[in-house]
């Protein structure tokens, strides 16, 4: 009784190693692929196309509290206090105010105003700074120098708990914004998640898939005797053994991957005495088995690869019904240096002379 169940056989961790490495150049191009993808995208967005240029000027103010012991503040007056206040309308209006006064080009609403302003408290409560940021050098400084006016002149007219704001280092300059943008970092990042996903795919492909690469596969799921490979050293033992007597030998291939005649010619050169007779696969002539029945023996030749299990299982299906019973198998264009490396063969001559 045979049954294949793939997913649920036993880990072959050495085999997965080797299939591994057989696929690594595809794997690799594949990392290739993804981090050109994700890490050239980040590249392109962040670099190339990263739209306007942004000019920033900063002010640092000395803030002297009207209660000596100003520490109490610390409980609520913060970076986001700061932040806060210099978006309110209050403020906003005393900056618009400054501005008029400077008789500024640049008119710009609150909300523009608003947007191009922020604040923090990098140290302590006694230093505070605001930044203005905008697409113009001249329109930062502008808006930068009317901040400062409305710190030092207005806000401590209004805040009981600041007794006077000095500037001690004021907006002289603007700077150029430059975004956070690693490239480097992002086609690193990419290069690793694109590489772990590959490697899970062919985990779960190599896993789940109904793939045949060894003989040994065929007689664990399904039960049949298997002769080997082309090149394995005991194929000619095999064929004496389990065709001993047999004349006439059908020759079939479990899916139509194969040429059957070129099985027939192949192994009539390892023996002598069998005539090996090639028939169509059963699944595209089913009224093969009529010839079948009247052979001494069947060999199911098995291509070896990928999505080999299933056509198997469904050929084996109908020979049974048809009362063909399937003398061995034999697995057919298969990976011969990965068998050798599964099982630690040395390539060189087997006992009868002969390279293997």
């Amino acid at each position: 009784m045979w049954e294949g169940y793939y997913g649920k056989e036993p880990f072959d961790l050495r085999l997965t190693a080797l299939r591994f490495l057989k696929n690594l150049d595809k794997i690799i191009v594949v990392t290739l692929a993804g981090t050109l993808i994700f890490g050239g995208g980040y590249y392109v967005k962040n670099v190339l196309l990263r739209g306007e240029v942004y000019y920033s000027a900063q002010s640092t103010y000395k803030v002297e509290y009207a209660d000596p012991d100003w520490s109490q503040y610390g409980t609520y007056i913060n970076d986001a206090t700061w932040d806060t206040y210099v978006h309110t309308e209050e403020f906003l209006n005393m900056v618009q105010g400054h501005l008029r006064e400077q008789e500024s080009s640049w008119e710009l609403t609150n909300h523009e105003l608003s947007e191009a302003l922020a604040a923090q408290l990098p140290t302590d409560l006694r230093v505070p700074q605001t930044i203005v940021t905008t697409v113009s050098p001249q329109m930062s400084l502008e808006i930068a120098e009317a901040v400062e006016q409305a710190m030092t002149e207005d806000f401590p007219q209004v805040t009981k708990e600041v007794a006077s704001i000095r500037v001690v280092d004021p907006a002289v300059s603007a700077q150029e914004v430059f975004l956070d943008v690693r490239p480097g970092r992002a086609f690193l990042l990419s290069a690793l998640l694109t590489f772990f996903f590959a490697v899970v795919i062919f985990l779960l492909k190599e896993t789940g898939e109904d793939s045949i690469w060894l003989p040994s596969s065929i007689k664990k799921r399904y039960g049949l005797s298997v002769l080997g490979t082309m090149g394995s050293p005991f194929l000619k033992e095999n064929i004496r053994y389990l065709f001993a007597e047999k004349k006439r030998v059908g020759v079939c291939f479990a899916q139509d991957r194969g040429d059957p005649a070129a099985v027939a010619s192949k192994l009539g050169e390892c023996s002598q005495g069998i005539e090996w007779i090639p028939a169509p696969t059963p699944a595209l002539c089913p009224e093969v088995c009529r010839t079948l029945r009247e052979m001494d023996g069947i060999l199911l030749a098995v291509p070896a690869g990928s999505h080999a299990g299933k056509p198997l299982e469904y050929t084996l299906e109908y020979l049974r019904q048809q009362d063909c019973e399937v003398t061995a198998a034999i697995l057919w264009e298969a990976d011969e240096k990965l068998i050798r490396a599964y099982y630690w063969l040395e390539r060189g001559k087997d006992k009868s002379g002969e390279e293997d």
